[in-house]
C-alpha cells in the first residue's frame, strides 16, 4: 500500500459515516508494520483533529513499536487534553523502555507535558524514581502535583510516605490532600484514572 493510501485511509479517521471510519481502521491495522512511519507523520500533524489522532493513538498502542515512544512524548504537547491523556496512558505501557524519555520530560517547561509525564512514571513506580517524584510534589501546578502522589504511594518508603503527609496537610488541592491520606491509610483505590487537568488547575 503506498504512502498516499494511507494518508488517504488517515484522513477517513474522522468520517461521520461509522463504517467509513471502521474500514479505514482496518485497512491501516491490515498495513502493519508498513504503515508506521506515515502514522507517526500524520499524528504529530497539527492540523489534525482528535477524530483523527486518538484512532492513530490507538492503532498505535495496539502495535506497541518502541519507535514510538518519542511520538508520544512528542503528544504531550499537543493542543488537545484527550491526545495528551491518551499518550500519557500509552508511554506507560512501555515500562522501562519509556523511562529515560519520561523522566526527561519530568523537567518539561510545559506543565501539560510535564504533568502527564510524571503521570506516565507513577503507574510503574520505583524507589529508584524517588526524588523525581518528591521534585513533582513541590511543583506550582497541582496536575503534576497529583501526580506524584500515585508515584510516591506507590513506591511506599518511610521517606514517601512523609512527603504524602506534608501534601495530605498542607497542599492547597482537595483531591491531593484527599489521595494522599487514602495512600497512607491503605485505603487508595488501585483503578483512579488519572484526572481532568483542568479541573485541577
Amino acid at each position: 500500500m503506498s504512502k498516499e493510501e494511507i494518508q488517504d485511509a488517515v484522513l477517513k479517521l474522522s468520517d461521520k459515516d461509522d463504517f467509513v471510519k471502521l474500514e479505514a481502521e482496518n485497512t491501516i491495522a491490515m498495513n502493519m508494520p508498513e504503515a508506521l512511519d506515515v502514522l507517526h507523520e500524520e499524528v504529530v500533524k497539527k492540523e489534525h483533529p482528535k477524530g483523527v489522532k486518538l484512532p492513530i493513538i490507538s492503532l498505535l498502542r495496539q502495535f506497541n513499536d518502541p519507535s514510538s515512544i518519542e511520538i508520544f512524548a512528542q503528544l504531550l504537547h499537543d493542543q488537545n487534553k484527550w491526545v495528551r491523556r491518551e499518550s500519557s496512558s500509552a508511554l506507560s505501557e512501555y515500562g522501562e523502555k519509556a523511562h529515560e524519555t519520561l523522566l526527561n520530560l519530568a523537567d518539561d517547561p510545559n506543565w501539560r507535558a510535564r504533568g502527564g509525564a510524571i503521570w506516565a512514571l507513577a503507574k510503574n513506580a520505583d524507589e529508584s524514581m524517588t526524588d523525581v517524584f518528591i521534585k513533582a510534589a513541590n511543583d506550582e501546578r497541582s496536575f503534576v502535583r497529583s501526580g506524584s502522589v500515585f508515584g510516591l504511594g506507590k513506591i511506599g518508603t518511610d521517606e514517601t510516605m512523609a512527603v504524602l503527609q506534608d501534601l495530605a496537610d498542607n497542599d492547597e488541592s482537595g483531591y491531593i490532600q484527599y489521595n494522599a491520606r487514602a495512600f497512607i491509610n491503605g485505603t487508595f483505590n488501585e483503578d483512579e484514572e488519572e484526572p481532568d487537568e483542568d479541573k485541577l488547575e
